[in-house]
């Protein structure tokens, strides 16, 4: 949850080139959505309640959280890295690749 702030910033940063998704492991979408709320959340969250058994968790082979990956834009995984931190500088290099 302490990457959130990041995790908005570069949401409005790429806006217009890339989307922030987050996806949660909580068995309660309810208390999800609360979360969401709370920390004010600018990006889709997805969720089914399920927790790492759920449909979401395994097709992304989520192993803890926060677990972060950078998708372009067919789908494919291009990078999993471990801290928001990290996001800003890959998604400058797949949306810009010439910088």
């Amino acid at each position: 949850m302490e990457e959130v702030p990041l995790l908005k910033q570069l949401q409005a940063k790429y806006a217009k080139r890339a989307t922030i998704i987050g996806i949660s492991t909580d068995v309660s979408v309810r208390r999800v959505d609360a979360v969401i709320k709370t920390k004010g959340m600018t990006y889709p969250i997805l969720a089914d309640g399920k927790g790492f058994e759920g449909p979401i968790a395994t097709a992304y082979r989520i192993q803890g959280t926060p677990d972060l990956f950078v998708i372009d834009k067919d789908g494919k995984i291009v990078k999993r890295v471990g801290t928001a931190t990290e996001i800003d500088a890959a998604l400058a290099a797949l949306v810009d690749p010439g910088r």
